[in-house]
C-alpha cells in the first residue's frame, strides 16, 4: 500500500514538472544571440582588444562590446561606454558584409597593419568604413532615428582618384574629338582646289575661331568629366588589397592592351587629319593637334581598360585563395 502511494506521488510530481516546464523555459523567438567574432576575441571585445585590432576607433569612452544577432539579416554591436561615474550603452547597426570585414580585420591583423603603414589610401578607406558604422549610433536596437551628434560630421574626403582619372580622360577624349571636328567645320573655308586627276580642296583657316572652339570644347569635356568622377570618388570607397592579391594580370593586360590601343589611336588620328585636306595658311599643320590628342586619349583609354580587366582577374584569384585559406581544414 505504501509503495502504491509513493508511486502515485512520484507520478503527480512528474506531471507537475512537465506542466511547469514550458513556462520556465526561456522564449527563444526574437531574443538576441551573441555572435563570436573569432576564437582569439571570443564573445566580448574589451578595450585592449579594441585597440589591438583597431576596431570602433571613433567611439569615445569605449569599455567593451558584443555583437548581437536578431532574426533578420542585420546585426547590432552593443557597446558599453564609461561616462563619469556610470556606464551607458549605445548600439551600431552592422550589415552582414560589414561583419565579415570586421572578422577579416581580426583574422589578418599583421597584413592589415603592414598595408596601413605603406598605403595611405587603405588607411582612408578603413577610416571611411568605420565612419559608416559609428556615425549613426542608436539608443537601443529598436530605435530608428540616430542619436543626434553634437556637431555635424565633417565632409568625407575622397579615398580614391580612379573615377576622376577615368572620367577626366573620357571627357578629354570626347572634348578634343568634338573640338577638332567642330573647329574644322566652323573655321575652315575652301579657297580652291589642287586640280589634276585627284582634286583635293584647299582651305584657309580662321585660327582664333578654330583654337577657341577646339580648346574650349576640350576644356569643357575635361572639367565635366572631372566633376562627375570627383562626385563618384566621394561615394566610392577604395577596396582593401587582399593579402594574396598580386599585380601580374593587371600589368600583363595593360601592356597587351597598349599595342592595339596605339594602333587604334594612330589610325583615328591619321584618318581625321587626312580628311582636313590641304590648309593654305597652316604649313605646320598645327590644326591637327586636337585630333592627334584624341588619338592619344583613345590609346590611353584602351590601355586603361586592359589594366582594369587584369585587376579584376587579380582580385578574383585573391578572393579564391582567401576563401580556400579560410575553409575548414586549411
Amino acid at each position: 500500500m505504501l509503495v502504491v502511494e509513493r508511486s502515485r506521488r512520484a507520478e503527480l510530481l512528474l506531471l507537475s514538472v512537465l506542466a511547469l516546464a514550458p513556462a520556465a523555459a526561456p522564449a527563444q523567438t526574437g531574443e538576441p544571440v551573441v555572435v563570436k567574432l573569432n576564437d582569439a576575441v571570443g564573445d566580448s571585445l574589451d578595450r585592449a582588444e579594441r585597440d589591438s585590432f583597431h576596431l570602433f576607433p571613433n567611439t569615445t569612452g569605449f569599455r567593451d562590446a558584443v555583437i548581437l544577432a536578431l532574426p533578420g539579416p542585420e546585426f547590432y554591436a552593443e557597446v558599453t561606454l564609461d561616462e563619469a561615474d556610470t556606464t551607458a550603452q549605445v548600439y551600431y547597426r552592422i550589415q552582414p558584409g560589414q561583419l565579415e570585414r570586421i572578422r577579416a580585420l581580426i583574422d589578418n591583423r599583421e597584413q592589415v597593419m603592414a598595408q596601413l603603414q605603406s598605403d595611405s589610401s587603405s588607411a582612408r578607406a578603413l577610416a571611411s568604413f568605420w565612419h559608416s558604422i559609428e556615425d549613426s549610433p542608436l539608443r537601443n536596437m529598436t530605435s530608428e532615428p540616430p542619436v543626434a551628434p553634437e556637431a555635424p560630421p565633417p565632409p568625407t574626403e575622397p579615398v580614391t582618384i580612379e573615377n576622376r582619372y577615368v572620367f577626366t580622360l573620357l571627357g578629354m577624349t570626347l572634348g578634343s574629338g568634338a573640338g577638332g571636328c567642330v573647329g574644322t567645320r566652323v573655321a575652315f573655308k575652301q579657297v580652291g582646289s589642287t586640280g589634276g586627276c585627284i582634286s583635293l580642296p584647299i582651305y584657309a583657316v580662321n585660327h582664333p575661331l578654330f583654337w577657341s572652339t577646339a580648346c574650349g570644347l576640350t576644356t569643357l569635356g575635361s572639367v565635366a568629366g572631372y566633376a562627375v568622377g570627383d562626385r563618384l570618388d566621394h561615394k566610392t570607397a577604395s577596396p582593401t588589397t587582399l593579402p594574396d592579391e598580386g599585380a601580374g594580370w593587371r600589368t600583363g593586360c595593360a601592356i597587351g592592351a597598349a599595342i592595339p590601343g596605339l594602333a587604334l589611336g594612330t589610325v583615328f588620328a591619321v584618318l581625321a587629319i587626312d580628311s582636313q585636306g590641304q590648309i593654305e595658311n597652316d604649313p605646320w599643320r598645327l590644326t591637327a593637334l586636337p585630333l592627334a590628342l584624341t588619338g592619344l586619349c583613345i590609346a590611353v583609354e584602351v590601355t586603361t581598360i586592359g589594366y582594369r580587366i587584369g585587376r579584376a582577374i587579380d582580385r578574383r584569384n585573391a578572393e579564391k585563395a582567401e576563401a580556400k585559406r579560410r575553409a575548414p581544414g586549411h
